[in-house]
């Protein structure tokens, strides 16, 4: 098993990094074979603090929405956050909806992180692409546990982006290796960082001990309409066309 980190210019203005999670050479039938790819980036153009009031003026608004049906016996989506929370409603409104400059800008990141990750790959760009898009509030003693978006026959990529963090990181798993001595790759949370990664891969955060709140928006990205899809893990939710 290997794990390495390399840099290439997926995107023009800004460093990307990768991080793998790859398998040594199958020698065995029955031996794993995997290779999964983290990708990280600097958002473009966005005033962070200025996302940080936004999300947080919207904090009790959306805490009166309904909460999620999806996963109803699992605490706040299988996060563990406890109390109400913005996450505890992740499909029940989507950030890139909203009209604000800066989120705009958010959007288009997204967009053009996403195409470069699939030139990378030298996979063809989706002719649509649909994304769900939330946020997560924490507050001092607050973690969110381990847990993953997707394990469905229709598993894509799924992202992070740093809004506001004091000194704390997101530990995402080899989903081969989780229990005996687990391989573990730990981001530091850093203003105006975006995460792809695919979606079955699982992952955490530190118990935050930060004095102001930890906000990060989240997000799952999907190329094509989630809610033609029959079977799978897929649901109805708050689903936007990007492209």
């Amino acid at each position: 098993m290997e794990q390495e980190k390399s840099e290439v210019k997926i995107q023009e203005k800004s460093e990307v990094k990768i991080h793998a999670f790859k398998s040594d050479p199958k020698k065995s039938f029955f031996a794993p074979e995997y290779d999964y790819r983290i990708f990280e980036t600097t958002v473009q153009k966005v005033n962070f603090k200025d996302v940080a009031k936004l999300l947080l003026s919207k904090e009790k608004e959306i805490i009166k929405l309904p909460k999620s049906t999806v996963a109803a016996g699992a605490v706040n989506a299988y996060t563990g956050l406890k109390g109400e929370s913005t996450t505890q409603r992740f499909d029940k409104y989507n950030v890139l909806k909203w009209e604000d400059e800066n989120i705009k800008h958010i959007k288009g990141n997204i967009i053009h992180f996403h195409n470069g990750v699939m030139q990378y790959f030298k996979q063809p760009i989706p002719k649509e692409l649909y994304i769900q898009c939330w946020y997560n509030v924490m507050r001092k003693g607050e973690q969110i546990k381990t847990h993953l978006h997707d394990i469905g026959s229709h598993c894509y990529m799924g992202g992070h982006i740093c809004v506001q963090a004091d000194n704390t990181s997101t530990h995402y798993i080899n989903p081969i290796n989780q229990l005996n001595d687990p391989m573990i790759y730990s981001s530091e949370n850093i203003v105006g960082k975006m995460t792809l990664f695919p979606n079955n891969v699982p992952h955490y955060t530190d118990v935050y001990e930060g004095n102001t709140e930890r906000i990060t928006i989240a997000f799952d990205i999907f190329p094509e309409n989630p809610e033609l899809i029959k079977g799978g893990n897929l649901h109805s939710g708050n689903y936007l066309k990007i492209v």
